[in-house]
């Protein structure tokens, strides 16, 4: 039966992906970029790995690894420009052997255009609440699903409302290897404003492999991209993470932007961070060099932290000792 399962969704990531008319350029295409400090230092190559409550953004198979109850939060200056700011915030638990999540993430943007004529305050705020689901299909075998809802709201105060849907699979392939898959935003996700108009949030299907050395404290990991229903060629992403000692965790990783492709980028985007563990609060911090290939481009600086309620009592659901990395 399970196998019947994992075969299932595998078509359907396949199936609807072809099927599912893609019209749009990409709304909400900060949210893109990605969340959580640690991934994110990492160069954004998460899909592998995706074993802590952020696990919902980068792969949602990977919450069905989350043993215990998690808080995590998130905020940034995009670009460190003063006026948009990217914050995080999400909560995931297991129940009876199913992962499940909870979060929202907002993008908000809040500056006066000055002029001859005078100044224009200019504002923009869109949101996504997502609840997501993951579990065990069989042994190292992981299944997951989030369902979105985007919210957006103008200058001019019309607001706009829309579902999305996100399929993720990750594969455990023993101690040292692992592979995931992400489809977000499955066919391209319809947002519709109060004057009819529709925008569309572009497909992203992401692919990527993990190695683990040293006993898991040293992960080489590896992510390619693929847009719309034409799996038009995305960015590649490349991090590694060395864990120093059990509180603390060094990061790096680069990342090559789409736009490297036909030459109006010439340069990588590099990114380096570091990671704190004490007593279960998971603190980290990542600086993004260059342009990472977002949709507002430039230096940011990332901090998020990350609470494990398991850590604190020193206990799993199932009464066993937890042990986490980062």
């Amino acid at each position: 039966m399970k196998r019947v399962i994992v075969i299932s969704l595998a078509l359907i990531m396949v199936i609807s992906a072809i099927a599912w008319a893609d019209t749009g350029t990409g709304a909400f295409a900060a949210s893109k970029d990605g969340v959580g400090a640690r991934a994110l230092a990492m160069g954004g190559a998460f899909v592998a790995i995706a074993d802590n409550a952020t696990a919902m953004h980068w792969n949602p198979a990977g919450l069905a690894q989350v043993n215990d109850t998690r808080l995590t939060g998130m905020t940034t200056d995009l670009s460190g420009s003063g006026w948009i700011t990217h914050n995080l915030l999400a909560a995931t638990t297991m129940f009876s052997d199913i992962g499940i999540g909870l979060g929202w993430d907002n993008v908000s943007t809040s500056y006066v255009d000055t002029d001859l004529i005078g100044s224009t305050p200019i504002t923009w705020d869109e949101s996504v609440i997502i609840g997501s689901v993951a579990m065990g299909i069989t042994d190292g075998v992981y299944a997951g699903v989030n369902v979105k809802y985007y919210m957006a709201k103008d200058n001019e105060g019309q607001s706009a409302k829309g579902f999305g849907f996100d399929l993720g699979m990750l594969f455990d392939l023993g101690d040292m290897f692992s592979f995931g898959i992400n489809a977000a935003d499955i066919g391209g996700s319809s947002i519709k404003w109060d004057d009819n108009k529709e925008e569309t949030v572009t497909a992203l299907y992401k692919f990527g492999g993990a190695l683990k050395l040293l006993d898991g404290n040293w992960i080489v990991t590896g992510d390619v991209d693929f847009l719309g229903n034409n799996f038009k060629m995305g960015d590649i992403h490349f991090g590694t993470e060395v864990q120093i000692i059990d509180e603390f965790a060094l990061r790096g990783g680069v990342l090559v932007p789409a736009s490297l492709y036909d030459d109006t980028v010439q340069s990588f985007c590099f990114t380096v961070g570091a990671g704190v563990n004490v007593a279960g609060l998971y603190v980290d911090v990542a600086y993004l060099l260059q342009d990472l290939g977002s949709s507002v481009g430039g230096n940011t600086l990332y901090l998020s932290a990350e609470f494990s309620f398991g850590d604190l009592l020193g206990v799993g659901e199932g009464g066993e000792t937890l042990s986490y990395g980062f």
